[in-house]
């Protein structure tokens, strides 16, 4: 999981890469998936120890999960403006959307992982007959 947290990251940081060589205005809402991707990024690093595992992978999805969030929020910000005017930037609305896609894909990957965990440990500490 401390893999996929790196891979997620940087992912998100090629998500800002890609913004900023394709548009030519600079808007603060293109640096946002690299302001989420750093943070995933460290914290995927960091839980390649052993013993800081389970605090970074789970302060990655946090923040995985708050990109979602922030994410999500832009989106519909996005819809009510192509209903009033109909017309958005398309280019944004791609790049936030695939920032949503690589948070929430990380959030509920690092929740999927927890659950197998939880029934080995509950198997392994009931009493033997």
């Amino acid at each position: 999981m401390a893999r996929f947290g790196i891979v997620s990251g940087l992912l998100l940081c090629i998500d800002t890469a890609i913004a900023l060589f394709g548009s030519l205005n600079k808007a603060p809402l293109l640096f946002i998936p690299m302001m989420l991707g750093i943070p995933i990024l460290f914290f995927g690093v960091v839980a390649l120890n052993p013993h800081r595992r389970r605090q970074a992978l789970a302060t990655a999805a946090i923040v995985g999960a708050l990109g979602g969030v922030i994410g999500c929020g832009q989106l519909f910000h996005f819809f009510s403006i192509w209903r009033a005017q109909g017309v958005v930037n398309l280019h944004s609305t791609q790049i936030v959307s695939l920032m949503v896609a690589i948070c929430i894909v990380f959030s509920v990957s690092y929740l999927w992982s927890l659950a197998p965990s939880h029934r080995q440990r509950g198997r392994r500490s009931a009493p033997s007959p």
